[in-house]
């Protein structure tokens, strides 16, 4: 459910977890709601899917209960929802108002099941103090009572010698999930590198696991890299005066590891510089990055005025905090097309509503049918063959598990899998973007090449997952919304030699007005001027 989503406030009375029986004792703060039905709802699903509990009606409320072993789960996160009725009204709300010492008791002593050897179930109460069950892949790494005594023994070397660590005055920065090196992290960490003296970067660190095929970006750095959750990394985090990533704080811990003391407090009192991973116009992520939220940043790396407006507006930021700079990975960003070589980038972005799908569900899916025709279609090969062309098709990093899915059968259809070759590269030596609401379109768009933008499922989209730019009517390239409409446009372009149409090309003054290659400094200039926050915010990551 959303995260503002009808809610009924419970005391929860009573939790266990114990041998895949999951068990809640619960009465609604208002007596006059009557509770109906209780059942596990997953989130960001098209259609509903429900688990549903045994509910049994006592004298002090309600009893629910559910076998974990018995029920099918799909990896995803799962609401606990009741369906009540209020005098005539009857509706559906989320589990909400839980107590913060049931939080505490879930952090301190975090419970899970392990299902079946590759899946585990684990409950939470999230910041809005809703009760909230995850289901994903079992990690043996991680997923562990010997884990948790290492994160209390890296907490206890911290505070044994806190002043020691903070002295450090340390900078970590990183990529998505800590395996990436690509982005804007690596190209602000490649910076601090290469113009700031030692004494001024040798407390800049980047993290990133070193079994990563990206590792090879920093290797050269080696002195200023550190791995991902080794000891002295967690340590390092914990003494931390800076976190500057292009995604939330949760990527530089365990993704969606249990919630643990470690993990609390770490992300109470960290500042994030916040560099992005694109523009934000094409997808809405105010829930997810509004300054009252869990991922409260320090500063917001923006591009333009524009941008920064909807920042202010949608986020609520001071305008003081966010901070005009441009991307880093823009300071290298040329155009290396050439005539002899000719490219064309397919890069779709996700879709919420199909993260964790099954293999089953993705190739059912509107997404799946769509790019699957379009790398078969016998009219676009023949487009390729005939100018000689290359189609590089590179899917989103969330999507990466599913490249092996699709089949083009030609031999101009390149089908990249993640991490095989820098998005970087990839951007600069096409002649033209194939997008549907991917951020890349940007940089496509700083270098002057032609976009053409393939929202097929517009509808949908807007409806899930919200967007802060009309792409109807602001798009700064070709909109069409059928297959038929994108062969006719990328034959135009084919024809016209890629050039942009002047229709797009002179909004770029206002859309992207720093073009200097001087993102970087900007960026590092306003975190050097910035005052690291002191209060741990703990309250708010607790949803007191």
């Amino acid at each position: 459910m959303s995260e503002d989503a009808r809610e009924i406030k419970v005391k929860t009375r009573k939790f266990s977890l114990r041998k895949g029986k999951l068990r809640i004792c619960f009465s609604p703060l208002d007596d006059q709601v009557k509770i109906q039905e209780l059942f596990l709802k997953k989130r960001h699903a098209l259609e509903e899917i429900r688990v549903p509990f045994h509910l049994e009606a006592g004298g002090n409320g309600y009893e629910a209960w559910m076998d974990l072993e018995r029920e099918k789960f799909e990896y995803a996160f799962w609401d606990i929802v009741a369906v009540a009725a209020n005098g005539s009204e009857v509706y559906q709300a989320i589990l909400g108002g839980q107590s913060v010492s049931l939080k505490m008791r879930l952090i301190l002593f975090p419970r899970w099941y392990k299902k079946g050897g590759d899946s585990i179930i684990y409950p939470f109460v999230n910041g809005s103090r809703q009760f909230t069950i995850q289901s994903r892949k079992y990690n043996k790494g991680y997923d562990s009572c010997a884990f948790i005594w290492k994160e209390y023994l890296a907490l206890l070397c911290y505070v044994l010698l806190k002043p020691y660590w903070d002295r450090k005055k340390l900078w970590l920065v990183c990529e998505k999930f800590c395996t990436m090196a690509q982005d804007n992290g690596l190209y602000f960490f490649r910076y601090c590198m290469e113009h700031l003296p030692q004494q001024e970067n040798k407390h800049i660190l980047y993290v990133i696991d070193k079994k990563a095929s990206d590792y090879q970006a920093v290797q050269k750095y080696e002195q200023n890299v550190i791995q991902f959750m080794s000891f002295r990394y967690m340590i390092y985090l914990c003494a931390a005066q800076y976190l500057i990533s292009t995604d939330a704080i949760r990527h530089f811990y365990i993704w969606d590891s249990p919630n643990s003391v470690f993990k609390v407090l770490y992300q109470a009192r960290k500042d994030l510089i916040f560099l992005q991973h694109g523009v934000m116009a094409f997808k809405q992520c105010h829930r997810t990055y509004h300054k009252s939220g869990g991922n409260r940043m320090k500063l917001f790396v923006t591009s333009s005025e524009y941008e920064q407006d909807i920042i202010y507006h949608y986020f609520e930021y001071d305008r003081e905090e966010i901070i005009i700079t441009g991307l880093p990975r823009w300071d290298v960003l040329h155009d290396t097309s050439t005539p002899q070589h000719k490219e064309l980038l397919l890069m779709p972005t996700w879709r919420g509503w199909l993260e964790d799908a099954s293999e089953e569900e993705f190739c059912s899916s509107d997404y799946f049918t769509n790019y699957e025709a379009l790398l078969k279609n016998k009219e676009l090969h023949r487009l390729l063959e005939q100018n000689e062309i290359t189609l590089n098709f590179y899917i989103h990093p969330k999507f990466r598990d599913y490249i092996g899915q699709f089949h083009a059968g030609n031999a101009r259809i390149r089908l990249i899998p993640f991490g095989e070759q820098p998005l970087n590269e990839l951007l600069m030596s096409c002649q033209m973007l194939i997008t549907d609401y991917s951020s890349v379109a940007w940089d496509v768009y700083y270098q002057e090449k032609p976009i053409v933008f393939f929202p097929f499922d517009l509808a949908t989209y807007q409806k899930v997952q919200g967007s802060y730019m009309d792409i109807e009517k602001e798009a700064f390239g070709d909109v069409v919304h059928t297959l038929p409409e994108l062969l006719n446009t990328v034959c135009k372009y084919v024809e016209n030699g890629f050039k942009e149409e002047a229709v797009h090309a002179q909004r770029r003054a206002y859309l992207l007005p720093l073009r200097d290659h001087r993102n970087s400094e900007r960026i590092y200039k306003c975190i050097k001027a910035a005052k690291p926050g002191k209060k741990l915010n703990i309250r708010g990551k607790l949803g007191i």
